[in-house]
Parts: structure tokens; C-alpha cells; sequence
């Protein structure tokens, strides 16, 4: 089993002249936009930071959350990248991160000097609630506000000479698609490469613009065997599944945890079966509401969330159970009724999802929803 730290090792004593930048290394710099390099890399496309030195800032700092798992593993990456001859050579400019609770936005962007161009790197959802409220507008949102912010920064950014290649991790990987597809044209003529791993698709509606399509060419998807975010809405790009590490699920998001060679991917034929049912269950439960029914019910989940005066995911779980229960409880009768009805939907999704076998346990233990949500255990309370 390698990772990211084996390639690291692998190939950290190699240039980007000796072994051409790829795929896995557009993995590692969608994982850089992560990193708070606030205050140490400049915020301008003039100047730039070398990669290296940055690095080091950061650490010394303490500026990354160790409480998690994914922020030691950060730490760790950036300590490997710190002395390998690969990334001596890179420099760091135009780090941008921005929360805006009015307009719902969560965006944080970085972009790395190559040899002959440029990578930037879009970061996915980071933990907060108002940018994971960002991610469930796209559901019913043609264009979210994180995606318009993608575009300008990305015609900022093309004042670096040379190619630009674009990557980032969950939502990230869709602002990088959206970008390429809707910057200015001489800027997207520039573009060599677009890489999305693990993140969620588009509506419609977008998929079918000529820019989009433009840029399909150059944009490849890469999801883990068992994903869950890049199964998401709407894809038309080509797309490669990636072995990964872990129990399945939501933990395989984590990058960390996809397997790689010395110069690629170790890859699958098709994500696994539990994949293929969340992706059926998920596109028909949407399809089964309408726009104004999804907002609705993400409005009001969202109000009730951010009434237990928390930031992020998890402060609610870790301290805010129970005014969120409260605040849920609190709704108006039409949201709370959408809320029920939206989650019997959900329920016969799934029943529509599943293979046979396993439905009789299921269906048994959760009928209550098709009945108006009274769980018929309840009376014996």
C-alpha cells in the first residue's frame, strides 16, 4: 500500500525537469490549498514565496489544527516536501482565503510557479458550516458564489507566463473545472490540463455551455473506489477510479489514503458496489424534489445549524447537539414538513437503490418514514 509520503520519498530527489510533472503531483499541490499559508505567501501574482521557505514558516508556526487527523498528515507533507529536491525549485504566490457568511461563500485558492508555467490549486470545503452550506446550494444553484470567485482569480493568476495546469480536492475540483471553463478564452487557450479529484459535478444547465464543453478535453475526474462527493450531480468528463486505502465511504475522500505508483494512480475498473448504490440513490432522490423544494429544506437545516452559535461541523457535533435538535424542532411547519418529506424520499431512494437482499431488514426497520414519520415503536416509549 502507497501513498502520497511513498511518492514523496519515490520521487521528492528528482526535478520537474528530470520527471515531468503529473497527476500525482497535481494530488499533492490540490492538497497545498489546504495548508493556512496566511501571512507567509503573498497574496499578489507579482511576488511569489519559494515553496520550500514557506513551508518551513507554516510549521514553525504551529499555524495547522494537529487535533485531526488529515491536519498531522498535513504537517507531514509539508515536512517531506520541505528538503526534497522536487519542489526546491517552486515558488508560491496568490494565496487568497475568504469567508463570507452574508453571501454564503467559502473560497481559498494558491498558486504554484513551475518551470514553464503554472498550477493553481482550488481548496474543497474546509469544515465550516457556511461552507458546507456553500456545497448544498449547488443543488439547487446554478452557479454558487465560490465558483464566480474561481473565475476571477483565475484571470488574475494568468499574469504568470507560460501553461496553467488547475487542480483541487472535493469542491475545490469543481471550482477548477468551472474556472477553466469560464475564464476569459485567450486564458483558457493557455490550459494544458484540469484535474478534479473527488469533487462534486454540475447542473445541467452548466454541463451543456460551449465553454463548458470546450474544455472537456483537457479535464479528467479522479474519484476513490468507494466515493461519495465525486459521485455528486452531473460529470461529462472522463474519469479514473483510484484504489484507496480505509473502510469505504466518506473516509476514502481523505487523500491520503488513495494509492499510487511511482508515477500514477494504482487504478480500478469501476468504483465499488456501495458507490454505484449512493450515486443511484442520491440522483434519484434529487430528482424526485424540485429547486425550491431542496432550498427550503437546506435553508432551514442551515438556520437551525447556525443558531447553536457554531462555525464549524465540528463545534455542532462536539457541543451543539442539542440546540440544533432545538432549532430543527423549532422550525416553521412548512420547512419542517419539507424536512420530513424530503427524508421519506430519501428513504425510497434508497429502497430503489438497493439490491434485493438486503431490502426486507431495511424496509422493516425503517417503514415509519412512508407513514407520515411516526415511528410505530414510538407508543411503547
Amino acid at each position: 500500500m502507497s501513498d502520497l509520503f511513498d511518492y514523496i520519498t519515490w520521487r521528492g530527489d528528482l526535478n520537474q525537469a528530470s520527471v515531468p510533472f503529473n497527476d500525482v503531483d497535481a494530488l499533492i499541490f490540490s492538497r497545498l490549498s489546504y495548508i493556512p499559508f496566511d501571512g507567509v505567501v503573498p497574496p499578489g501574482f507579482d511576488g511569489a514565496k519559494p515553496l520550500p521557505e514557506a513551508a518551513r514558516q507554516v510549521l514553525a508556526k504551529n499555524a495547522i489544527n494537529l487535533d485531526t487527523e488529515t491536519g498531522r498528515q498535513d504537517k507531514r507533507l509539508l515536512e517531506l516536501m520541505v528538503d526534497a529536491p522536487r519542489y526546491q525549485g517552486l515558488t508560491l504566490c496568490g494565496y487568497e482565503s475568504v469567508i463570507n457568511l452574508e453571501t454564503q461563500e467559502q473560497f481559498a485558492a494558491l498558486t504554484i510557479r513551475l518551470p514553464l508555467g503554472a498550477c493553481v490549486s482550488f481548496r474543497g470545503t474546509d469544515g465550516t458550516l457556511v461552507g458546507w452550506k456553500e456545497d448544498f446550494n449547488m443543488s439547487f444553484s446554478q452557479v454558487v458564489p465560490a465558483q464566480e470567485h474561481a473565475v476571477a482569480y483565475l484571470n488574475s493568476a494568468a499574469a504568470v507566463p507560460g501553461t496553467l495546469r488547475l487542480c483541487g480536492h472535493s469542491k475545490g475540483g469543481n471550482l477548477a473545472v468551472y474556472a477553466a471553463a469560464f475564464c476569459n478564452e485567450n486564458i483558457q487557450s493557455r490550459i494544458v490540463a484540469v484535474r478534479n479529484f473527488d469533487g462534486p459535478g454540475f447542473q445541467a444547465g452548466i454541463t451543456a455551455r460551449p465553454a463548458f464543453q470546450r474544455i472537456l478535453g483537457r479535464t479528467r475526474t479522479f474519484i476513490p473506489r468507494s466515493s461519495v462527493v465525486g459521485m455528486l450531480l452531473e460529470h461529462e468528463e472522463p474519469y479514473t477510479v483510484v484504489d484507496s486505502q480505509g473502510s469505504g465511504g466518506i473516509s476514502q475522500h481523505n487523500v491520503y489514503l488513495w494509492e499510487v505508483h511511482r508515477s500514477g494512480f494504482a487504478e480500478l475498473k469501476q468504483v465499488s458496489d456501495s458507490s454505484q448504490i449512493i450515486d443511484r440513490t442520491v440522483k434519484d432522490w434529487v430528482s424526485n424534489m424540485d429547486a425550491d423544494q431542496r432550498e427550503k429544506v437546506i435553508n432551514g437545516l442551515y438556520a437551525a445549524l447556525t443558531a447553536t452559535q457554531a462555525d464549524t461541523v465540528h463545534e455542532v457535533r462536539e457541543r451543539g447537539k442539542m440546540a440544533a435538535l432545538k432549532a430543527v424542532m423549532g422550525l416553521d411547519e412548512e420547512t419542517r414538513r419539507l424536512t420530513l418529506s424530503a427524508i421519506r424520499i430519501l428513504y425510497q431512494s434508497l429502497l430503489r437503490s438497493l439490491p434485493d437482499s438486503p431490502l426486507k431488514m431495511l424496509e422493516d426497520r425503517l417503514s415509519f418514514l412512508n407513514s407520515g414519520g411516526k415511528d410505530p415503536e414510538s407508543d411503547n416509549a
